[in-house]
């Protein structure tokens, strides 16, 4: 049977039966529990007619059940596809139609899966064909989130994340006496990836059935997590929960990624003793790129850190400033969309992946990401980057996030957009365009804005940067009419003639 992280946890029960593997509000596993539970479950699902090599949609709430039917699915030899838990039916259809898999296993399913004789509730309606039977190492996929486009299924081998786990526990000196909370669902690559980590290093995970900023902050307080992984957004409801309250110093990572954190939040988090730890990754990568440790990031802020180990960055030569990636995390395999056949995925012949983000290697070997390849605005012939002047309008007090694109112009070519989100009591339109014009260029401000509420984000957090564009982009076509000889100058100056407006 196909090496897989099952094999890691047998191996840490044998080590370490007595060490605390799960903990949830109502109780506890040991590794030695865990691990008996999981071969319960995997005769289980044979009972259910699941064969090694097939292919299985995991869509329940996070807690031991799902922890113990993910690691059941890979010691029944499956192919274990996390979905996250709130994805709605039409999403979970899709994803099953990307991967098409043979059982498909929910909160209901775990139900039956915990009696004594499930298979006359869950055989499956009709036998599949194995989709990645020309990809035998593959042992999980996890779909991406769509913030840019339409998801995909990526593929992963357990060596992929035997890989990872390795340079994640050296570069944040991690050991077996650690607790992680869990606030990324096991659907994400970040919680999966979270969850294979402890089985491997032995350490201990605190489950939540869904992120709760209350709780996280009271375990937080109460010294009962040493370490957090979390998305910018996760990071800003924490703080506003702890309030002042002292952070202990059992606490000793809280591992910020999934998207851009403005200095803003940064510092606030810095201010409140939280220990910040910055990482850039992606889902290709089985999580993270590089890291920079609390120290590291606190006397670089904004800097990702160096590459972990084994893993190389370089900025590409056929495309200036974007970024490639090689190393032994990549996925082995993609899955483009439903009725996409698998396929390798894409790198060059000496197996660098083009990862579409843009940034830079400064002489110290610290990565700095600049935003997105495919998002560069050209205006006037100017060329402006969407996070520049994110970063600029997130330093406004009030601003929660924001969006920067380019809507089409007969005259420019292009002019430089802005969906901002925030306080209604403290933000409006005329404050970000006053705010922009005082910190930027006229030719980088944005001509049009829109105010919201909220933005569009996914199931992690992250912002759905194709919706709000599409949403928005369409009306903010048309500017509103300027005043004679007001017009935007030549580059695409066009600062200080801002459609504004808030829409709720």
């Amino acid at each position: 049977m196909t090496p897989n992280p099952s094999d890691d946890l047998a191996r840490r029960a044998a080590a370490t039966p007595s060490a605390t593997a799960l903990v949830w509000d109502k109780g506890s596993l040991t590794y030695r529990d865990l691990d008996e539970r999981v071969t319960a479950m995997a005769g289980r699902l044979r009972e259910c007619d699941a064969a090694a090599g097939d292919t299985v949609t995991l869509c329940a709430t996070p807690g031991a059940e799902t922890v113990t039917a993910l690691f059941g699915l890979w010691r029944a030899g499956c192919v274990a596809v996390p979905l996250h838990e709130r994805l709605t039916p039409s999403e979970v259809d899709r994803a099953r139609r990307i991967v098409r898999p043979t059982l498909h296993i929910d909160n209901q399913t775990l139900h039956y899966l915990n009696q004594s004789n499930p298979a006359s509730q869950l055989r499956p309606a009709r036998p599949l064909p194995n989709r990645l039977a020309s990809f035998p190492n593959v042992v999980a996929c996890i779909l991406t989130s769509g913030s840019s486009g339409a998801p995909k299924a990526l593929g992963f081998t357990r060596d992929a994340f035997a890989a990872s786990v390795s340079a994640v526990a050296s570069r944040l000196d991690l050991t077996a006496t650690d607790r992680w909370g869990l606030c990324l669902s096991p659907g994400h690559i970040g919680g999966l990836s979270l969850v294979v980590r402890a089985a491997m290093t032995g350490a201990s995970v605190r489950l939540w059935p869904s992120f709760d900023a209350g709780a996280v902050a009271r375990a937080v307080v109460d010294g009962r997590v040493t370490h957090l992984a979390v998305v910018p957004v996760m990071l800003r409801s924490i703080l506003s929960r702890l309030a002042g309250e002292r952070v202990p110093a059992t606490l000793r990572c809280v591992l910020v990624g999934g998207a851009a954190a403005s200095r803003t939040l940064l510092d606030e988090a810095w201010a409140a003793g939280l220990p910040v730890a910055t990482t850039w990754g992606m889902t290709e990568t089985a999580s993270q790129v590089a890291t920079a440790p609390p120290d590291l990031a606190r006397r670089h802020p904004g800097t990702a850190g160096r590459p972990l180990r084994g893993l190389e960055v370089r900025v590409a030569a056929a495309a200036p400033g974007t970024l490639e990636v090689r190393g032994p995390t990549l996925a082995s395999v993609a899955i483009r969309g439903p009725g996409a056949h698998p396929e390798p995925l894409a790198t060059d012949p000496d197996g660098w992946f083009a990862t579409r983000d843009l940034g830079r290697i400064d002489p110290d070997g610290l990565v700095w990401i600049d935003g997105r390849a495919d998002a560069i605005i050209v205006s006037g012939g100017l060329n402006v980057s969407p996070s520049e002047v994110e970063r600029v309008i997130e330093t406004l007090p009030g601003v929660t996030g924001t969006v920067v694109f380019g809507v089409p112009d007969e005259e420019w070519g292009e002019v430089v957009a802005a969906v901002v989100e925030g306080d209604p009591a403290v933000v409006d339109a005329q404050a970000v365009d006053r705010h922009c014009r005082t910190r930027l260029a006229r030719g980088r401000c944005p001509s049009r804005i829109v105010v919201v509420d909220s933005l569009s984000r996914t199931w992690t957090g992250k912002v759905m940067r194709s919706r709000v564009s599409e949403r928005y982009g369409r009306e903010l076509r048309v500017p509103r009419p300027a005043a004679a000889g007001s017009g935007p100058k030549p580059g695409g100056e066009a600062g200080g003639n801002a459609q504004a407006r808030r829409i709720t």
